[in-house]
């Protein structure tokens, strides 16, 4: 098997971005069972502001910056809620909360002689009423677990920030941090088609795009609807209405529950799976994702799923507040020789919402369809996310980390040095193995025309030398040299105090083709010019030589002794105090679904010699 060099030396933690202050753990139980309690809404009072969490698979959770948090609020379809105060959060690091059962007798609530389908008319009719009406964005953490017959390949998470434009009945989203751990021979394939939908599929479960078949009043005539059950949430009594496809439609549509709230007749939740009345009418793609399979030889089928959506009350508009979907699917693609039986597994968390659109997602920065979360980096710094876990890892997670690894036979690494500072962190990851230093460009980004992309350096005054061996690999497969675009790493002379970007990087990697070059730039004010040339192999010895205002570049190949002399520049800013150290980048002519980095650069031996 292809093995990707990858790093988690201790657990694989899921993190947002870090705050200050303490952290604050806990446990939800059943009171009268002690089972855990999965899915357990949390609302965390802060300072005037409210956010939300959700309780995980073993009924935990974690809040960050536990001293900032006036008041949490536990609530669960089924149980009465459960207010814990400040002063019991400061009191404790860990807390074990339990929930009892709210009991409801369905004749005592079923006294309007409403059937199960005029229950569900007025509660679509009273939703849609308080729908946000004007643009608004949430913040949310997406979660994606596949595994095929029983072994798992890749588990990814992310934050995405989504904006919803009500009128236009669409929305966008923008990637903010996000990280796979997968099996790259298999995750690598769905570069152009993702199986499961992806954070698209759940963002449109918001209703703001449009409500599902069993809830869309042209189309309820499908459906048959019966009251099952009352129960309760939040204080209040919710209708529980079962619903499946009529025997006469001849369409694969869903199976499930609706919860509606029995006072102001508000959607609060549904719970959709396949129907078995309409799965021998099963059409397994449509649109694009039909037209990706053609194109790619997948026999694609569609086996099954489930799909739950919850959905909250905020300032008088209604919102999503948490949902998840499953897919079982076979995925069959015999030129790449794959039999494939998937659990396709995604889920989403709400955690903070705005009543307006502070920062307009660019086209340039919107998550397409194309774009797949697998795809994302493997995260070797575990700074990149902080301390603030938003559904808190469980033993299944774990485990799901533990398992691909070993299968990859991955190398352990560790975090680089803390004494190397950072420039654009969020563009790259970082990690050390011994006396190498490894870059990979995780997002597109450059270093000329007064754009910068990332960079580790040390403040360095005078004179000096610096020099290093590079090689230059794919990240998905360290077998081959890198094949496009213009991704390249090398070293680095920048000083950050002139105006515009004014640096020297002396660096190796692709131009436009697979043919490995060294790149020499020299970008004074934001203007970049430079010395290209083929060098053979991905691979090679680098060395910038500092004097004064002189700067000379020198190159030799990993079986030579002999330093070949490239160019010497006289510049004025180097007199100042500069920035020296390792960068890489990865730009493209295109933005095609394969137009992304796909390189490692490892440093060895990397040194900075006063003179």
């Amino acid at each position: 098997m292809k093995w990707l060099f990858s790093i988690f030396l201790s657990v694989f933690a899921f993190f947002l971005f870090a705050q200050p202050g303490p952290t604050l753990t806990g446990s939800v139980t059943d009171k009268k069972t002690n089972e855990p309690l999965q899915g357990a809404s949390i609302s965390i009072y802060s300072n005037g502001r409210i956010s939300g969490n959700i309780t995980n698979e073993e009924g935990k959770f974690t809040l960050s910056n536990a001293t900032a948090i006036d008041s949490i609020k536990l609530s669960m379809i089924g149980y009465h809620n459960k207010i814990i105060n400040r002063s019991f959060i400061n009191n404790t690091a860990s807390l074990v909360v339990t929930m009892d059962a709210d009991a409801i007798n369905l004749e005592q609530v079923f006294v309007k002689p409403l059937s199960g389908f005029e229950i569900v008319q007025k509660s679509i009719r009273n939703t849609s009423s308080l729908l946000p009406q004007s643009n608004f964005e949430n913040t949310n953490f997406y979660r994606e677990i596949i595994k095929d017959k029983g072994e798992y390949f890749s588990v990814a998470e992310a934050i995405f920030n989504t904006q919803y434009y009500p009128v236009k009945r669409s929305y966008k989203l923008r990637l903010e941090k996000g990280r796979s751990k997968e099996d790259v021979i298999a995750t690598r394939l769905f570069e152009d088609f993702h199986p499961g939908g992806g954070p698209e599929a759940l963002s449109e479960l918001s209703l703001n795009t449009g409500f599902p078949e069993f809830l869309n009043p042209e189309k309820m005539k499908w459906f048959e609807y019966k009251k099952d059950s009352v129960t309760s949430y939040n204080g209040r009594t919710l209708y529980v209405i079962g619903f499946d496809q009529k025997t006469d439609i001849h369409h694969a549509l869903d199976k499930g529950k609706i919860f509606i709230d029995a006072q102001d007749f508000l959607i609060v939740r549904y719970e959709a799976y396949n129907s078995p009345r309409g799965m021998p009418y099963l059409k397994n793609l449509k649109g694009t994702d039909k037209l990706f399979a053609e194109l790619l030889h997948i026999d694609f089928k569609r086996k099954g799923w489930s799909k739950q959506a919850d959905y909250k009350k905020l300032d008088d508009r209604v919102v999503i507040d948490h949902a998840k979907e499953t897919y079982y699917i076979s995925y069959k693609q015999p030129k790449k020789n794959l039999d494939l039986d998937l659990t396709v597994a995604t889920e989403l968390v709400v955690t903070d919402n705005s009543w307006s659109i502070k920062n307009p997602i660019t086209r340039g920065d919107e998550w397409k369809r194309k774009d797949i979360i697998a795809n994302l980096p493997n995260d070797f710094d575990k700074d990149f996310w902080g301390a603030d876990n938003i559904i808190s890892p469980t033993a299944q997670v774990e485990y799901i980390i533990a398992s691909i690894g070993k299968r990859n036979k991955e190398v352990p690494a560790e975090a680089i040095n803390s004494q190397w500072l950072y420039h654009q962190k969020n563009s790259f990851v970082a990690a050390q193995q011994n006396d190498s230093i490894i870059l990979i460009p995780v997002m597109k980004s450059n270093w000329e025309d007064n754009e910068t992309g990332g960079m580790i350096f040390r403040e360095v005054t005078g004179d000096f030398t610096v020099e290093t061996a590079v090689n230059i690999t794919k990240r998905s497969n360290v077998m081959e040299t890198p094949d496009k675009g213009f991704q390249q790493s090398g070293i680095i002379i920048r000083n950050p105090n002139e105006h515009g970007e004014n640096n020297i990087l002396l660096c190796l990697g692709t131009g436009g083709n697979s043919t490995p070059k060294f790149f020499l730039r020299k970008t004074e004010n934001g203007k970049s010019k430079g010395t290209v040339d083929k060098i053979g192999s991905p691979g090679g010895y680098l060395k910038l030589e500092k004097k004064g205002t002189e700067v000379k570049a020198f190159f030799r190949k990993s079986n030579n002794t002999e330093w070949q002399f490239i160019n010497r520049y006289q510049i004025e800013w180097m007199k100042d105090s500069l920035q020296v150290g390792m960068i890489v980048m990865a730009r493209f002519a295109g933005s095609g679904p394969k137009m992304k980095p796909d390189m490692k650069a490892v440093f060895t031996g990397f040194s900075i010699i006063k003179i």
